[in-house]
């Protein structure tokens, strides 16, 4: 067990975020806590750090059953889900789509945030919803410009945190990243990570103090590339092999940076820029939320 130095600030919830989870793990010193905002590189991020705890990429079960999301309830429940983690050795990676102020602050438990450029997070949004069994037709699934509109309009609630907008995703950011919240936070950027897979890698482990070779983490980088994990879906994708998804393996769609452009109109990326400028006014945070380390 660890000490708390700090609580929540505040509660987040959803139709599948429940706060009560987060008591389905107990951290331990050492353990990995993996925050961002849906569709920014979560599973693959997750994947790189098990395989690395774990001495390679051979993992002993499916990637959900041994770093779950740990404040949401998809259908497994909370003490399956607490006997799971506990039983573990040693440090674990875990996850959350809630932002840093809505959970403690543990002495030596690592955070790691990730993020995406808006857009193309919500292509891969889009993708991610239609794969998903749903009772009723979602407005992201419709027409592109309904759905950015949508992505742009939309005012986040905490009530209502799987409900995902632009207004969440800078929300999230700047609770995360730009507080100061968390001491040693270590951000990553999806653009980051895909131009220099292996350098992620190394970063990774460098940064949450992982002993890894030369060899260990090639072997990661090849093992966490979206062709090897769209080729072994059912062990990856969260809840993979359970019908959560229509297709597990379409839960990893194109990957890569940049399938924004080309893709909305020039009407569509002024909207766009005018609302980002008045959620996130700082230019500097702007730049990079979009592109990270590129942006400077």
């Amino acid at each position: 067990m660890v000490v708390e130095i700090r609580p929540a600030d505040r509660t987040y919830r959803g139709h599948m975020t429940k706060p009560e989870r987060w008591a389905t793990w107990q951290p331990r010193k050492g353990d990995v806590l993996v925050c961002t905002p849906p569709k920014c590189g979560t599973t693959w991020t997750q994947t790189i750090i098990a395989m690395l705890l774990n001495g390679g990429p051979d993992l002993p079960d499916t990637l959900g059953a041994i770093s779950p999301w740990v404040d949401a309830d998809l259908g497994v429940d909370a003490d399956t889900v607490a006997q799971t983690i506990a039983a573990l050795p040693g440090r674990r990676v875990v996850k959350t789509h809630t932002p840093a102020d809505g959970f403690p602050v543990w002495d030596g438990v690592y955070v790691v945030a990730v993020y995406r450029h808006p857009l193309d997070m919500l292509l891969s949004l889009r993708k991610h919803i239609a794969n998903r069994h749903l009772e009723e037709e979602h407005v992201m699934t419709g027409s592109l410009s309904d759905a950015l509109m949508y992505f742009l309009s939309h005012a986040m609630d905490g009530d209502e945190i799987d409900d995902d907008d632009l207004a969440l995703v800078c929300h999230h950011y700047t609770q995360t990243v730009c507080s100061g919240r968390i001491p040693g936070l270590i951000a990553l950027h999806y653009s980051d990570m895909t131009r220099d897979p292996m350098g992620t890698v190394q970063r990774l482990a460098t940064a949450l103090d992982i002993d890894a070779d030369a060899a260990l983490i090639k072997a990661v980088a090849e093992a966490t590339s979206i062709g090897a994990m769209r080729k072994n879906a059912g062990q990856f994708a969260p809840v993979g092999g359970t019908g959560f998804w229509k297709d597990d393996a379409a839960f990893f769609a194109t990957g890569g940076i940049d399938n924004w452009r080309g893709t909305f109109s020039d009407k569509d990326i002024a909207a766009y820029t005018r609302r980002l400028a008045a959620l996130l006014p700082d230019p500097q945070q702007r730049a990079w939320l979009e592109r990270g380390a590129g942006a400077t």
